[in-house]
């Protein structure tokens, strides 16, 4: 799956269950803004209307859990594209926590944790998932 440098940690920052307000609320800025305006400003990244810049990055990486590599392979030209699930963006480096065991592929694009957690879209999932592969070849 290929996403951009937002998507991705849009999916990386609702994977670990923090709303966006959660993350404006914890993250600083000189000068202080208030939260209404970082707020603003994360949606921006998140929407790729913005770029990242390396201080926000750091940043951002202190409050929630994303692989740097594949954030920067995300943005170079000419990278191969990582290996992420299509439901939480996870990769081989940096695999969902808070489970007995880091989790592990069950299709493609999809990772056992996010398998076991959505009983309900799996088949849904499995299916947009391949007719996503499908649509990339």
């Amino acid at each position: 799956m290929t996403l951009t440098p937002g998507q991705y940690l849009k999916k990386r920052r609702e994977a670990a269950g923090l709303s966006i307000d959660d993350v404006a609320e914890r993250i600083a800025t000189t000068p202080r803004w208030a939260q209404h305006l970082r707020r603003g400003w994360l949606e921006q990244i998140e929407s790729d209307q913005m770029p990242a810049t390396f201080r926000t990055i750091v940043v951002l990486h202190q409050v929630m859990q994303f692989d740097l590599g594949v954030l920067v392979a995300l943005t170079a030209d000419g990278c191969e594209a990582p290996r992420l699930c299509v439901v939480c963006a996870c990769s081989e480096d940096d695999p969902c926590v808070g489970h007995s065991e880091p989790c592990g592929w069950v299709d493609v694009e999809l990772c056992s944790a996010c398998f076991a957690h959505e009983p309900a879209d799996r088949i849904a999932i499995i299916r947009s998932a391949a007719a996503a592969r499908e649509a990339a070849a």
